[in-house]
């Protein structure tokens, strides 16, 4: 049966940018501990000794080593984008809220000049479905209050 390397080979340049990683202050912890695992098995240290080193498991340290192999430095340091959940509420349904709460309720038929928070939110769930938006139909205060406050609508 073939043993498994002992040493990692870096790519070139590669030892340099880790380095450099490594002295930085502003560099999330789990970056740097990935750069020391892949200089310190460039050194030829066991996975063992580098998961008890950081306190971590060897798995996660062959993790770390595979992923440099297979895609290189960024794959090994950073983390992929996940899918994470789909987006309910969409650009257009936030742009017919603030279009709303833009308007003044007297001329939508309402008999006050400001909107409360309470009473937009009753007419954007009222009238969610007949403009197009059936999600925004359980739409909840807070979730108005955030799209208004990210849009800076007061």
């Amino acid at each position: 049966m073939p043993r498994k390397p002992t040493s990692l080979t870096l790519n070139e340049g590669d030892y340099e940018y880790l380095r450099s990683l490594i002295k930085q202050r502003t560099i999330q912890a789990q970056v740097v501990i990935r750069a020391h695992i892949l200089l310190d098995r460039c050194k030829g240290t066991p996975i063992r000794t580098i998961a008890k080193i950081y306190d971590i498991s060897p798995s996660t340290v062959q993790l770390c080593i595979k992923k440099y192999m297979d895609g290189g430095t960024k794959s090994a340091l950073f983390d992929a984008q996940r899918q994470g959940r789909p987006v309910e509420i969409t650009d257009d349904a936030v742009a017919w809220i603030i279009d709303i709460a833009c308007q003044r309720p007297a001329d939508l038929g309402y008999a006050q000049e400001l909107w409360t928070l309470k009473n937009l939110h009753q007419h954007i769930q009222t009238h969610a479905v007949e403009a197009g938006y059936p999600r925004l139909e359980t739409i909840t205060k807070p979730m108005v209050q955030k799209i208004l406050k990210n849009s800076d609508i007061k």
